[in-house]
């Protein structure tokens, strides 16, 4: 899907990373990705125990989470509005009492009740908890001193080729969904 057809807007919205003890072994799993894959070196970082911004190499989006914010507000807030006022129609052609002797009451309360949900979803997309367990694992990993390979894939097809690469190579990852 383009970014611009997404709820979020990341260009990289798919990570994976893996942890490592030699600093030469992170490199040559990386270089490796970078001649094995459709992956560019801009996607492929080796972060180190001694990084300074170790945190804008995990997540280097700042200004895709904005988006993500505006995007998944509008985009879910909208859905919730449209989906409560279906389910309002249904309830009305229905013949149910209470809300065909109140229509405008009805429509506007389901409406309202709908777009708040698609509000609280949005609020859920835009923290991400699925980059959590990534954060995690590989904060940890660095202030043990650690190196890691960190992957921003643009795509499913650029995650799977990561995947498959380092599934050969028995490295254990952990991955945003």
């Amino acid at each position: 899907m383009k970014p611009s057809m997404s709820l979020t807007g990341e260009h990289g919205g798919h990570k994976i990373a893996a942890v490592f003890d030699a600093e030469t072994d992170a490199r040559d799993v990386a270089k490796a990705l970078w001649e094995s894959t459709s992956l560019t070196d801009k996607q492929v970082m080796v972060l180190s125990p001694n990084d300074r911004h170790q945190g804008e190499e995990l997540e280097p989006e700042d200004q895709g989470i904005w988006r993500t914010l505006v995007r998944s507000h509008i985009g879910l807030g909208v859905a919730g509005a449209i989906g409560g006022f279906m389910l309002f129609l249904v309830l009305n052609a229905s013949g149910i009492g209470l809300i065909a002797q109140n229509t405008v009451v009805a429509a506007s309360v389901f409406t309202a009740f709908g777009a708040v949900f698609g509000l609280l979803l949005a609020g859920a997309v835009t923290i991400r908890p699925d980059h959590t367990p990534y954060l995690i694992k590989t904060q940890s990993a660095l202030r043990e001193g650690k190196y890691v390979l960190a992957v921003h894939a643009s795509s499913l097809q650029q995650l799977q080729e990561a995947k498959s690469l380092l599934k050969s190579r028995h490295i254990k990852t952990v991955q945003s969904l």
